[in-house]
């Protein structure tokens, strides 16, 4: 699932500033998008293609 983050998020090592795009696992996704670090991603951003 892809999702956009609204925050700073730290995921396999790596570090993702927020307005990133990433494809993570339901649960993953899901667990942020309810604490609120991340939604639904709507569309690629030209630096996450």
């Amino acid at each position: 699932m892809k999702i956009e983050l609204l925050k700073p998020h730290t995921h396999a090592g790596r570090d993702y500033p927020a307005g990133s795009v990433i494809e993570l696992d339901r649960d993953a996704a899901e667990w942020l998008i309810a604490i609120g670090s991340a939604k639904p991603a709507t569309k690629l951003k030209e630096h996450d293609k």
